[in-house]
């Protein structure tokens, strides 16, 4: 009856590792795929419990069965992880701590005198309730840590890894509780620190997903802010030459008035045109309505004419958006900068240049942005975008552009065709942006 019913916790606790891998774990697959690799898991482990719990195979056989099931078990996240390093580990070795209360949950109630069935019943809806109250309260904040790849993974894979040791040693190895009761109450101490010690983690892994959601909120109003300075300037300047050149217009005046005198029609009209040229280098360029993301497309151009890249802009973007217009900024900022350092890796004068467009549909807007680029770009193995090293490559992996994506439910795509990099994004603005565009 123990052999059944140590069966039973198995399959049970190894179902629900599976169903925490699906969902702690961000996958590389699509769905029906990775559900297919865990299915294959749930079978094969199946397999090797009845043969060691079932069919009572002899002590070194056993042995075997129970090591290839662990590394079975703990290759799964490495084949389905999107990340596969310390991070998975992770994932899985926690994963196989999390079912120890719920095996333990089933064992007392055994030993209490409930029977087989009452047992595995108990531990199924202990664990459904434990991965429900998990996914609800820290799969977001968890993914997100995951996402980061800024904590220490190698050395936190150490606190499930001891727990589970500390359980298996205390409740199966030797000796199971089953045999020896009493090691119950220290099984039941160290299930207690380990939901102690993971409540804890946890707190770590949420402070870590705000500490990085105010790390990127620092980064749209220091790059928000660094381009208004420069709209600033240029500002300033075209206003320090409008009051040069109100100062020369009445020598312009008494220049035209004497040519007329003269007659010197041809000296007037050159003095006319240099005047025309003089009010033009004057003028301040505006591609949208939106002040944010206006200063943002005029240092770009900036910085795209000083590299002798051609900048075309056609935009109408509204001065109201029913979204977070800094954020916005600082998106088109982070796709221009890279497309404007990828634009000047080429060296065919013809695909040196850098275009963006948008236009609104309803409540939607479009963005597109293309430039010339020497070759595709590498893809970051943490974001899935392009990588960006300081112009190396054509940088759209930026984590802000990607944040904003998610956050705002966005649309994002890119292609290179013909040696031109296309990025495009479809963004609903609210109902006060399409009104106005």
């Amino acid at each position: 009856m123990i052999q059944k019913l140590m069966f039973g916790q198995f399959r049970i606790a190894i179902l629900y590792i599976l169903i925490f891998l699906g969902f702690f774990l961000p996958s590389r697959y699509e769905r029906r795929k990775t559900i297919l690799i865990l299915a294959g898991c749930f079978l094969f482990t199946g397999a090797m419990d009845y043969r060691y719990l079932i069919e009572k195979q002899n002590g070194r056989i056993s042995a075997v069965f129970t090591l290839a099931e662990i590394v079975v078990l703990q290759s799964t996240p490495f084949i389905i992880g999107k990340y596969r390093d310390f991070r998975a580990m992770f994932v899985g070795f926690s994963a196989a701590t999390y079912v120890l209360g719920g095996c333990v949950v089933s064992s007392v109630l055994y030993i209490a005198g409930a029977g087989v069935m009452a047992s595995l019943l108990c531990q199924t809806v202990f664990q459904t309730a434990l991965l429900g109250l998990l996914v609800w309260k820290i799969r977001d904040g968890f993914l997100g840590s995951q996402e980061s790849g800024e904590l220490q993974w190698g050395k936190l894979c150490l606190i499930p890894a001891m727990f589970y040791a500390a359980v298996h040693t205390v409740s199966m190895w030797p000796s199971n509780i089953y045999e020896i009761p009493s090691n119950l109450v220290g099984v039941l101490c160290i299930v207690g620190i380990m939901i102690i010690s993971y409540i804890m983690l946890f707190e770590i892994f949420e402070r870590n997903r705000r500490d990085g959601e105010l790390r990127r909120g620092m980064e749209y109003l220091e790059n928000y802010a660094s381009r208004l300075k420069h709209e600033a300037d240029a500002v300033w300047e075209k206003e320090q030459e409008m009051a040069v050149m109100r100062h020369d217009l009445r020598h312009y005046s008494i220049l035209v008035n004497s040519y007329l005198e003269e007659g010197k029609k041809q000296e007037i009209r050159a003095l006319l045109q240099e005047m025309d040229e003089h009010i033009g280098r004057t003028r301040t360029v505006r591609y949208c309505e939106n002040l944010a993301v206006n200063g943002i497309l005029n240092y770009c151009a900036r910085q795209a004419e000083e590299k002798g890249i051609a900048f075309q802009g056609e935009t109408e973007i509204p001065q109201r958006m029913g979204l977070n217009e800094f954020e916005f900024a600082t998106v088109v900022s982070n796709l221009l900068e890279n497309a404007v350092n990828a634009a000047d890796l080429v060296e065919e004068p013809g695909r040196r240049f850098v275009r963006i467009s948008a236009r609104g549909i309803k409540e939607k807007l479009i963005l597109e942005i293309s430039n010339g680029c020497v070759k595709e770009p590498e893809l970051s193995k943490l974001t899935g975008y392009p990588l960006s090293e300081g112009g190396a490559r054509h940088g759209y992996g930026m984590k802000s552009v990607r944040a904003f994506v998610e956050k705002n439910g966005a649309m994002f795509d890119f292609n290179v065709e013909k040696g031109i990099f296309y990025v495009r994004m479809l963004v609903n603005i609210g109902e006060r942006g399409s009104r106005e565009i």
